[in-house]
């Protein structure tokens, strides 16, 4: 079947049709917390995309993984597979600049004359700038082309796509380069907090932590106080209700945790919950945009930090076999046993169980503090004990304790 170029008012028909479907979409998620919830952890991973697109995203193509045009799969060298539908997007469109002639009539400032063009530099005829509209587009997940998922990296470089932030320390350097970009200071806390867990003191544009918080009330609670700084200033404090800004600012705090692999719900859903129950949200769709604004803001400052640190962390990272050829190895315990602990440079933390074979250590264990080793040379003694292991200088079984490091050096 032929395809049939659609009319001008069609496609404004389904422009009109996707516009409705995310302003509906917005009052269901506003319906409950777990609803909520749901549109926010999805928009924590296409946060490059606008509010509509990202709900137009989530409600054709539920647990979309990583998205684009058909002409940007093919240009990463990957196909989109034979039947797949696309995801209907919302696309801008900048429409020419134009001006009236002489005669009335409306042309484009790229065909003007240069008589016309002297003209319009000396204002004598009226310009008109390109307006934007929305057309309809169409995009695909990864999971609808012959990419794999391990393709991911390449595909979208910078990104943090390696799940769960372990290293809060990283984080929270994170969060004091967003702060330094908001000119917001983190300060010791100048009175009692009790059970709240930060403050934001607007006037001194000024948040602090309360010090009994665990480190991941840290980081959800910064978020959210560093939210409050940013966009509950003293210039518009009247702007929104006191539970509207503690509803953005726990949303932001929960779209940014979410995209690092860090569950706060628990917490979070009962904090939304007890905020706004029995009242009524005024503009949820510009509540959102700004949460979503700001959770895009967050989320590339702490993904460039977290790069950067993991950068440093590998660069830093000692090469055991380097350590072994170039530093000295010496022998802790004094028992007559083949099997001993050893130690590199007089350091506690650079401990390794080992055995001396023709003048070399072979490492059997893995390197760690005098303390981690020390138990695994008991685990050795007892299991050595219980099987009746006999080892002799001429030959050792090693195997039979499943120690099988090969990393070797000359003594």
């Amino acid at each position: 079947m032929a395809y049939a170029k659609k009319t001008r008012e069609e496609k404004k028909a389904e422009v009109k049709t996707l516009i409705e479907d995310t302003e509906r979409k917005i009052n269901e998620y506003f319906e409950s917390p777990e609803s909520i919830k749901e549109y926010l952890s999805f928009m924590s991973k296409f946060y490059d995309y606008s509010l509509n697109n990202s709900i137009l995203i989530n409600n054709q193509f539920s647990g979309a993984v990583g998205v684009g045009s058909y002409a940007f799969w093919k240009k990463e060298g990957f196909k989109v597979s034979k039947g797949e539908k696309g995801i209907k997007i919302l696309v801008p469109q900048i429409s020419k600049d134009n001006f009236k002639d002489e005669e009335g009539e409306i042309k484009l400032i790229e065909s003007a004359t240069k008589e016309e063009i002297k003209k319009i530099e000396n204002k004598d005829l009226e310009i008109k700038k390109g307006r934007i509209h929305f057309g309809q587009g169409y995009i695909f997940d990864i999971t609808q082309t012959n990419a794999k998922i391990q393709d991911l990296p390449k595909i979208f470089p910078n990104r943090w796509l390696e799940g769960d932030v372990k290293n809060y320390n990283a984080l929270y350097k994170g969060m004091e380069k967003i702060a330094e970009n908001l000119g917001v200071k983190i300060v010791e806390v100048k009175q009692e907090l009790g059970v709240a867990k930060g403050v934001s003191y607007t006037n001194k544009k000024e948040v602090a932590l309360n010090p009994r918080n665990t480190e991941l009330q840290n980081v959800k609670t910064l978020l959210h106080e560093l939210t409050h700084a940013k966009l509950h200033t003293i210039d518009n404090l009247d702007k929104y209700k006191t539970y509207e800004k503690e509803f953005q600012a726990e949303l932001t705090a929960y779209t940014v945790c979410s995209h690092f692999g860090i569950d706060t719900s628990e917490y979070s859903l009962k904090y939304l919950h007890d905020w706004t129950k029995d009242r009524t949200l005024n503009d949820k769709k510009q509540l959102l945009k700004e949460v979503r604004e700001t959770s895009v803001e967050y989320i590339e400052t702490l993904e460039e930090t977290l790069i950067v640190e993991k950068d440093i962390e590998k660069n830093q990272r000692p090469d055991e076999n380097k350590i072994y050829e170039s530093t000295e190895v010496t022998k802790l315990d004094t028992t007559k046993e083949i099997v001993h602990i050893y130690q590199i440079d007089d350091e506690p933390k650079k401990c390794f169980l080992g055995q001396k074979i023709n003048n070399k250590v072979k490492k059997l264990g893995v390197i760690g503090t005098l303390e981690i080793v020390k138990k695994e040379f008991n685990d050795f003694m007892e299991y050595k004990e219980n099987q009746n292991i006999k080892l002799g200088k001429s030959k050792m079984r090693v195997q039979e304790i499943s120690l099988d490091n090969d990393n070797e050096l000359s003594l």
